[in-house]
């Protein structure tokens, strides 16, 4: 069983012919002025020759399975990349700042609990 104190923060590889082609990182604090969500899929990464191909949302369903696995019922995401992750349901729900001042929105997900 997994336990909220113990398996964050994270960081899980999508991997194709044995090399990284997407990554991200599932913490309990993203590096925001606003303290009070969590937990946070961060650094979402995928190569460029892999974009284009319904990846992401592979890799962001999964960040949200172990965030529901923890207990978690929603999962937040920072972003400055308008109309990105509307497409994979994620809602718009404020603004915050990271602590070096870059102005971020704010998304939340519902996790996914099997």
């Amino acid at each position: 069983m997994y336990s909220r104190d113990e398996e964050l923060p994270n960081c899980y590889m999508m991997l194709k012919e044995g090399n990284i082609i997407g990554c991200f990182q599932l913490v309990k604090q993203e590096l925001l002025i606003r303290k009070d969500l969590s937990p946070w899929i961060t650094s979402v990464f995928f190569d460029e020759q892999e974009r284009g191909k319904h990846l992401t949302s592979k890799l962001l369903n999964h960040g949200r399975t172990i965030a529901g696995k923890l207990g978690y019922s929603k999962v937040y995401l920072a972003t400055s990349h308008i109309q990105l992750y509307e497409k994979f349901g994620f809602r718009e729900i404020g603004l915050s700042k990271f602590v070096w001042g870059l102005p971020s929105k704010i998304y939340e997900h519902d996790t996914i609990i099997k």
